[in-house]
């Protein structure tokens, strides 16, 4: 059994600020953000990770590049890892996007179409790819995974493996800088834990 690990980048200035970025707003992590993954990187350490793999976006590439320093890896970056095409609401502040489009973002979260009024990426989409992606990895490396994305995409392994609700999807938080750990067997999954980062941060 193998292990593929999914990171949520640490903590940039847009999730400081609470703006939805989408894939064009670029921002860069924080002096805490780049504090979180070197804490993250002592949780990898003990386990083996063989290859790193990254979304584009610039705060999961520098989230990247802390990891691959301090395992001794080079990543690879690749598209199915990327952020939510956010349309219409990139840019927005997220509580204001939740109060206004509330409706909306549990459409989104159920699979239905909101790109016409909206401009939103289908839920479906986002976990098409990255379940492309959890094959491709699984099937190419023998050993331990990590895949570093955004919270959308790891939303969507969950919501896959669990079955949860748009409702609880739009209500589940994932930390910036987290682990969620996915066991394999072919290209069955199972999930074994999310959330994991330092237990401060939840004081």
């Amino acid at each position: 059994m193998s292990l593929i690990v999914l990171m949520r980048h640490g903590e940039a200035v847009n999730n400081v600020k609470h703006i939805l970025t989408g894939r064009t707003l670029v921002f860069h992590l924080t002096k805490r953000g780049k504090l979180h993954v070197q804490e993250t990187c002592e949780i990898l350490k003990p386990m083996s990770i063989e290859a790193i793999y990254t979304s584009p976006i610039t705060r999961a590439v520098e989230t990247a590049s802390i990891v691959g320093e301090n395992l001794g890896l080079p990543y690879t970056v690749d598209e199915r890892l990327t952020e939510t095409d956010m349309g219409k609401l990139t840019g927005m502040n997220y509580f204001d996007a939740i109060n206004r489009y509330r409706d909306a973002l549990l459409a989104f979260y159920s699979g239905e179409d909101v790109s016409s009024m909206y401009g939103l990426e289908n839920f479906n989409s986002i976990k098409a790819r990255v379940l492309s992606m959890l094959d491709e990895v699984a099937n190419r490396h023998k050993g331990n995974v990590l895949l570093i994305t955004h919270l959308d995409p790891i939303k969507a392994v969950i919501q896959h493996l669990l079955k949860v609700s748009a409702d609880v999807l739009l209500r589940m938080q994932i930390k910036t800088a987290s682990l969620t750990i996915l066991s394999h067997s072919s290209s069955n999954y199972e999930l074994l834990a999310y959330n994991i980062t330092s237990t401060i941060r939840y004081l």
